[in-house]
């Protein structure tokens, strides 16, 4: 079994500079848990593995290539590879989300 507590998780360096931490890193999965500060925001950037994103808390923005859609608490985004995306807190609160990453 493995059980991680978010706030002893490891934090990962991003060109973001926003708080990423790495829930769990496999051969096949990776989940990471991102907070973004009110105007912060996770600049438009690709994968080379398709990801999924879902929103624990807050509201935000989520542009994938040209669509863009108004996301909060509840929503799943699917990441293709290889298209570039970006997340904005758009709200005046934090907003927190997890990435999943499959090969």
């Amino acid at each position: 079994m493995i059980v991680v507590n978010v706030e002893n998780a490891e934090g990962v360096e991003n060109p973001h500079g926003v708080d990423v931490r790495k829930l769990l890193a496999m051969e096949k999965v990776s989940v990471l848990h991102v907070s973004l500060k009110p105007g912060e925001e996770l600049k438009k950037h690709s994968t080379s593995v398709d990801a999924f994103l879902y929103v624990l808390k807050g509201r935000g923005v989520v542009e994938v290539g040209e669509e863009r859609a108004e996301v909060k608490k509840g929503y799943l985004v699917y990441l293709p590879k290889n298209i570039p995306h970006s997340v904005s807190n758009a709200g005046s609160m934090e907003m927190s989300f997890l990435v999943v990453k499959v090969v």
